[in-house]
Parts: structure tokens; C-alpha cells; sequence
């Protein structure tokens, strides 16, 4: 499929149809990754759905829901704080929402800004933008502030909408904006009134049920403020037929990059309908392969401005007829107390927020003796995770007895399951691998020990790549490391503003046909699985023949499980030469000494890397060690911060090649490469 043409015509990529590929692919050769999905039963029953999402789904994302709501009408939708909210009180909100932004005169196609928290006013929120075909332009209130003020110049000024936690950060911009309207929710307005009565009350956490209502202090400063209730009223005399003649290609979210790498300044990607349908429809168990289960309840505390939080957390959940608990508090020293809080069955978070609910419960032993039995399936998404970090995750579900108490057709697991993240919003979430843990079971005779890693769902299209001299890209083998590349139904539709940024993505295999760039390096075993190992641009550079790639570096740190917990190799430039910085955390629980950890990591360097390179690189290595209790700094969408860490430079950090060795520890290290050899 050609890409390029069409986004210098339109401004954004066509869409992507997996089944009018089927005859390119049966032409191609068979032995190839790519050509999966034309010879497996799973894959002609993903291209036989895709075709029906075509033919019967072909609406928006809010006609999706209500069809759903008339034939679930009493099912718990939405959990805040413990009120309970079901999927016709959540769609009537949203009904009413939609009538006030018609009078406010919203018409499809407008972008609405907003800086919001999850709260259930959200997702009426969003439910009723939907219905207009209007689109959300959804951004955070750590965005760089003159970067919000270019965001806000493409979207319209017939209402801006935040709530009260963020809009205190932004006001300034917002008030110099000229809006007609503005409308502040406030995290308390679904709050219980009486949440000791609520059945499901957290006396421990009684903090999070009683939050003040700022947006009150921000309407007796600014009369032109409407609060929810105000807002909700406002269109009550609209009498006008609201005509939802949206599709599958209207677009619908305008959300974020998560600005890990450009501080303050993240990319904003453009979603449709055709994301959040054809995601919620194979979550369904006949296409995802999952076992079917009812009335499971999944949180959604990841930033809003992240579709990550809209399709995966709310979207997906709701479209399963799961209910979705709102949490609007995020970070990842109040994680662990929110899981409590809220007791997801099923949860999104990144690795660095699970690392640190983990250390709270083994280490300092914040709620000892509690268990985690109604937590089934953890996911940590959005960044890697290690060996080593998977390890002590698992130790903290292990402990906790996470998912004990749900049983699967009378199966009992004995804890959580754990998903490796990946992947990358562009590409609408297709590397959530659900359920991991339980088909490493099923494939277990298969796997022989080996790794198992991320499967993509059926209507995504995967393969590897190596690029050849005249820039075209030949497909890998099976189990051969390349750039990763996908096109996908969800597959997003540009980048706001920027096509540049695009066509930067773009790769045209040798075949002909273009892909979209993860810019991730893997590759995909037999068993059709994708491994990712680090972002493709990420690479030491010795001299102007040779170079090594970070996260073979870091595979050979990491395999030390017991004593390293993280690890991310950075760099810094001096004098144009390339240093690379190996930046680590221990094992909270590690037995050896640091000097034993990080000589024997020296060792392993020294005995893997390749023999042309390994000296020179080895004098440039430097080391930065991680505190447990500060780990690595986190960007503002709760994920490692690989820009701070670079900004870092060469602070706290030592030689490699010079660090200290005892004599008893030297005797250890020599009989054991005695012995390995």
C-alpha cells in the first residue's frame, strides 16, 4: 500500500485495509512473517471481521456505546470513589452534554480543547463530543506553556474545558485566550456524599474520597466559568435533532506523545473513530483469543492527553461491557494505594509506577498482610521491561496473591499475569499483549524455556526490516533483529501540523509496499511474536565503521537478575566522541555487594561484546548508579525520563574500566570464567 502520495495530497495517511492486501501477500514469499495473516485461521478470521467492523460498524464511537448501553442498560459503566454509575446514567449524561455544546454551537469537525483528569465527567464528556463528530484535543498541564498556546491556536474558541486539579497550572494561557466559553469540572463533583457507606469504603485511604471544590474558587473569581452542573443545564432547552452522521474515518481524538524525549513538547497524533471500534471489537474473547469474562472492572488513571488512557483504559474496557474505575490521582508514589482504592480486575500502567507499588509493599511494607486477590491482569505498558524488573514485579504479585480471587471457567490463577509494554501510539496500542503469563502456560511444551513476547493483535501487520543500500527495506526472517514496522486498522491518522514527522516514519520494503516505522529494533519468532529491544536510534558510535546498539549492551547487564533490577544505557558527546553511560538500579533485595555486581557486570562486557570493539569501548564506559528510593526521574506521562537522563550529562558517574576490585572478588570473578569457558 502507497502512504506517501496520499498524505502530501490530504495532509494525513489513507486507511489502512488489511484485506485488500490479501492478494499482494498470497504473490509473496511465504517463509516471511508478514505473510501470516493469509495462512493461519486466525488471521483470514481477522480479515473476515475487519470486513464486517466495515459493513456494521461503520458509525461513531458514541453509536458504538449506546448500541452496547440498550442492551446493558443497568451494567456498572463507571466507578468513581465508590459511586457507581451505570451505562444508561453515563449515556444520558452524555446525551445532555451534547445538547449544551449544539447550543454552544459545536458542529462536526471543530477541535475542542480540554485538560482534564479521569473523572466520570470525562467520559460524558468525550461521549458527546464524539456524538457531533467534533473532535477533542486533548493536552496536559505540563506542557511547555508557549507550546499549549500554538495547541489552543488549532482548535476552536467556542469552549475550552479542564478541570480543577490542572487549570490552576494554565490559567494564565486560558485567560489570555479569549474563549467564549469556559467550562472547569471539578474532581469532586461525582464524588459519594457519603463514602463510608459506599460498599466498597477504604477506611486506610479515607483521604481520597474528600477532595475541595476549586472549581467553585475559580468561578468566584471568574463569573464567565461554568461549572459542571451550569454546563450540563445549558443546552436542557435545545430542541434541535442532533444528526450523528459520523463514520468509522471521522476524526475523533487529537492526544499526545508521552514527551519522554522532547521535555514539554510532545507530538500531537490524530486518532478516528476506526481506532477505538476496531480495538474494543478484538478485545472480544472470538478474536483476541482471551477467555471470556464478565463484569471485570479496569482503571484508568494514565493522563488523559495519552490515547493510551482513552482506547485502551476506557474505550476498550467499556466496549467489553467492563465498568472502568476513574482514578484522576497519578503518580507513582500514590499507585499502590489507588490499586487498593479501586480494585481493578484488570490494569494499564507503566513499568516505573509498578516497580515503585512493588518496592511500597516488599520493602516498606505499606500494606502488610493485605492482599491483591481481584487484580488479574497487571499490563505494564508504554515502556520496557527487563528481566530483572519482571522478576521483582512478579515477587511483589507472588507476595500479594494478586488474582487468586477470579476464577477463569473455574480456573484459579495463582497470580497476576504480566504483560510486557511496547509499541507506540501511533500505531493505536497494538502490542497489548493480554494475558502473557497465561499463554506461556498453553505454549509451554512449544516455548522450551524460551521467551515469549509481545503478540500483536489480529488486525495489526508486523514485520521486521533491514535496510539495504539503495534505501529500500528487505524483510527479515524469522528470529533476525531489524527495525520493526506495522500498519494497522488502528493505525493513527498523522501527526497534527506535521507531515514531515510522518514521512520520516514511512519505509517502502522491496516489494513496493510502505510501513509505518516503529522505530524500535526486534524481531519476530516463530511462533509469530514480536520482540522489541530498544528505539532504533539508540546507538554508541566508535569511529566511522563501527557502532553498537544500546540494548545489546544492556541485554548483557540485565542478565544478572538477582542483583539488577534496571538498566538504560544512555550517552553523552564530548569533544565528539561518544561515551556511553550505563545507568543502573539494583535489586532491592540483592545479596552480593555493589563492587561484586558491577565487576562482574564488567566481566560480562568484557567476555559478550564483540572482540573488534570491546576495548575501545570499554575505556569509554562510564557508570551512574540509581538509589532505590529515587530511582530513575520520571517525565510527566509517568514513564522513565530518558531526556532527563540525559540532561544528567556526566553527573555522579564513574570509569568502568578503573573501578575498584577486590582481591577475593577478582579470585571469584577469574574461576568463574574459568569455569564458563
Amino acid at each position: 500500500m502507497i502512504f506517501t502520495t496520499k498524505l502530501e495530497q490530504t495532509g494525513v495517511l489513507p486507511t489502512y485495509h488489511v484485506e485488500k492486501e490479501v492478494e499482494l501477500l498470497a504473490k509473496l514469499d511465504k517463509n516471511k512473517p508478514s505473510t501470516r495473516i493469509i495462512r493461519t485461521k486466525r488471521g483470514k478470521n481477522a480479515i473476515a471481521a475487519l470486513m464486517n467492523i466495515e459493513k456494521y460498524h461503520n458509525h461513531s464511537w458514541y453509536q458504538e456505546i449506546k448500541n452496547i448501553t440498550e442492551k446493558n442498560p443497568n451494567e456498572l459503566a463507571l466507578f468513581y470513589k465508590g459511586n457507581k454509575i451505570t451505562f444508561n446514567e453515563m449515556i444520558n449524561k452524555a446525551d445532555e452534554l451534547a445538547k449544551s455544546l449544539a447550543k454552544m454551537g459545536i458542529k462536526k469537525g471543530d477541535s475542542i480543547p480540554a485538560c482534564l483528569a479521569n473523572t466520570p465527567e470525562f467520559v460524558y464528556l468525550i461521549l458527546a463530543i464524539n456524538k457531533l463528530g467534533a473532535k477533542i484535543t486533548l493536552f496536559g498541564d505540563h506542557f511547555d506553556h508557549e507550546y499549549i498556546k500554538e495547541i489552543l491556536n488549532n482548535c476552536t474558541k467556542k469552549v475550552f474545558f479542564a478541570s480543577d486539579d490542572f487549570y490552576e497550572n494554565i490559567k494564565d494561557v486560558i485567560e489570555n485566550h479569549d474563549f467564549d466559553n469556559k467550562v472547569i469540572f471539578s474532581l469532586a463533583d461525582s464524588l459519594p456524599k457519603n463514602p463510608k457507606e459506599c460498599d466498597e469504603y477504604e477506611e486506610s485511604l479515607d483521604k481520597y474520597y474528600y477532595i475541595n471544590n476549586k472549581a467553585k474558587e475559580f468561578k468566584d473569581k471568574d463569573n464567565s466559568i461554568l461549572l459542571f452542573d451550569e454546563f450540563k443545564n445549558y443546552g436542557e432547552d435545545y430542541d434541535q435533532v442532533i444528526n450523528d452522521d459520523n463514520d468509522l474515518d471521522t476524526d475523533f481524538l487529537i492526544t499526545f506523545t508521552s514527551g519522554s524525549t522532547k521535555v514539554g513538547r510532545p507530538k500531537a497524533i490524530i486518532h478516528s473513530n476506526r481506532s477505538l471500534i476496531t480495538c474494543g471489537i478484538f478485545h472480544q474473547p472470538k478474536y483476541s483469543g482471551n477467555p471470556e469474562i464478565k463484569g471485570l472492572r479496569g482503571l484508568a488513571h494514565i493522563h488523559t492527553e495519552s490515547n493510551t488512557d482513552v482506547i485502551t483504559c476506557i474505550s476498550d474496557n467499556l466496549m467489553q461491557t467492563w465498568s472502568v474505575a476513574l482514578e484522576p490521582v497519578y503518580g507513582k508514589n500514590t499507585f499502590l494505594d489507588i490499586l487498593f482504592l479501586n480494585k481493578p480486575n484488570y490494569c494499564n500502567a507503566t513499568t516505573t509506577h509498578i516497580i515503585e507499588a512493588a518496592k511500597e509493599y516488599l520493602v516498606e511494607k505499606k500494606f502488610s498482610g493485605r492482599k491483591l486477590p481481584w487484580l488479574l491482569a497487571l499490563f505494564a505498558v508504554g515502556e520496557p521491561t527487563s528481566k530483572g524488573e519482571e522478576k521483582f514485579i512478579n515477587m511483589f504479585l507472588k507476595k500479594a496473591k494478586a488474582g487468586s480471587g477470579i476464577k477463569i471457567k473455574g480456573l484459579s490463577l495463582p497470580y497476576t499475569t504480566l504483560s510486557i509494554g511496547g509499541g507506540d501510539t501511533e500505531h493505536g496500542g497494538i502490542y497489548y499483549s493480554l494475558w502473557k503469563s497465561f499463554y506461556e502456560k498453553l505454549y509451554a511444551p512449544v516455548l522450551k524455556g524460551k521467551e515469549y513476547g509481545m503478540q500483536p493483535v489480529p488486525y495489526a501487520h508486523v514485520s521486521c526490516f533491514k535496510k539495504l543500500p539503495n534505501g529500500l527495506y528487505e524483510e527479515c526472517n524469522y528470529n533476525e533483529m531489524g527495525l520493526i514496522a506495522s500498519n494497522s486498522a488502528t493505525t493513527f491518522k498523522g501527526y497534527q501540523n506535521n507531515i514531515d514527522a510522518v514521512k520520516n516514519k514511512l519505509i517502502m520494503d522491496t516489494y513496493g509496499r510502505e510501513w509505518l516505522s516503529n522505530d524500535v529494533y526486534g524481531y519476530i519468532d516463530n511462533l509469530g511474536t514480536v520482540h522489541v529491544k530498544d528505539r532504533s536510534e539508540n546507538n554508541i558510535k566508535l569511529d566511522a565503521y563501527n557502532n553498537i546498539e544500546n540494548y545489546k549492551m544492556a541485554d548483557i547487564i540485565l542478565e544478572d537478575t538477582k542483583n539488577i533490577l534496571s538498566c538504560t544505557v544512555s550517552k553523552v558527546i564530548e569533544n565528539d566522541i561518544e561515551i556511553p553511560i550505563i545507568n543502573v538500579e539494583f535489586q532491592p533485595f540483592k545479596e552480593k555487594s555493589d563492587e561484586y555486581v558491577i565487576n562482574s557486570l564488567k566481566n560480562r562486557l568484557y567476555a559478550q561484546m564483540p572482540a573488534n570493539i570491546v576495548d575501545e569501548i570499554m575505556n569509554k564506559i562510564k557508570v551512574r548508579i540509581f538509589d532505590n528510593k529515587k530511582s530513575f526521574p520520571v517525565s510527566g506521562s509517568g514513564k522513565r525520563g530518558y531526556g532527563a537522563i540525559d540532561e544528567m550529562y556526566l553527573d555522579n558517574t564513574f570509569d568502568l574500566l578503573n573501578y575498584g576490585i577486590s582481591k577475593e572478588s577478582e579470585l571469584n570473578f577469574t574461576r568463574k570464567l574459568i569455569k564458563n569457558k
